[in-house]
């Protein structure tokens, strides 16, 4: 049990490393870093790994050091301000992942990939509403046409998201655990990127409307969702890792 924990230490402190480079060098803010409306990167990988590998409470705390270390190194002195808000968005990717991964259910594929098309319709109706109100909920600089295409590219992406929950479940490759992770992925980012992330921005800028940042967030959703899931499962795989193993009392 002490040489399981020393290895789960120092395999979360290698992932809270590899995450401050990841979220710093490999992550692009749209438009800029101090404020951005949107961000496209892959930071919150080693935290997702360290959760499901090394447990929830590993993740807990890789969550909570890689974005104080990321602050207080890079952010910081580079004029970013901190606020809690998105420290609890990397906490919940270092813990949730690791609790929903242990979930034993005998038709487990089949259970996520069912809760992967509901989370899609939801996100369907809740891009169809968009559509519907676009003028009431986004600011009027934008020109009907802008709108119309955010709103549309919405819809788009959505109906991705059922294509690619189909496409993961009939894989032979990644089929019995591509839906959990493709969940967990869908997930997360439905609770930190739409919902949260947009709500720490407008209190640290209300100038900006909270319905503003929620379009280009929806556009984004198919892309970093997809490559997540891809590089999840393919360092799973090359690690070794499966579900058996990581259940309570597995040999």
């Amino acid at each position: 049990m002490h040489n399981k924990n020393i290895r789960n230490l120092v395999f979360t402190g290698l992932m809270v490393a590899i995450g401050v480079v990841l979220a710093q060098f490999l992550s692009i803010y749209i438009p800029n870093a101090s404020e951005p409306i949107i961000k496209f990167g892959i930071g919150y990988l080693p935290l997702i790994m360290a959760s499901i590998i090394a447990g929830p409470v590993y993740g807990l705390m890789a969550g909570i050091a890689q974005d104080l270390l990321g602050f207080f190194i890079f952010g910081g002195p580079s004029g970013q301000t901190f606020f809690p808000g998105f420290t609890l968005n990397a906490a919940l990717y270092g813990f949730l992942p690791g609790i929903i991964y242990r979930i034993r259910k005998n038709s487990g594929t089949k259970l996520f990939f069912w809760l992967n098309l509901v989370l899609a319709v939801l996100l369907f109706l809740g891009s169809f509403w968009y559509f519907l109100h676009v003028d009431q909920v986004i600011s009027s600089t934008l020109t009907d046409n802008q709108k119309l295409l955010l709103a549309g590219i919405g819809l788009i992406g959505t109906v991705f998201l059922v294509v690619f929950d189909i496409l993961v479940y009939k894989s032979k490759k990644y089929g019995d655990e591509g839906t959990k992770i493709l969940f967990i992925i869908s997930l997360m980012y439905v609770l930190t990127s739409l919902i949260l992330t947009p709500i720490w921005l407008y209190i640290m800028n209300p100038g900006i409307s909270f319905f503003v940042r929620i379009p280009l967030r929806i556009v984004k959703m198919p892309i970093e969702v997809s490559f997540y899931v891809i590089l999840v499962s393919v360092l799973l795989e090359a690690l070794g890792i499966t579900k058996r193993k990581l259940e309570p009392g597995s040999k």
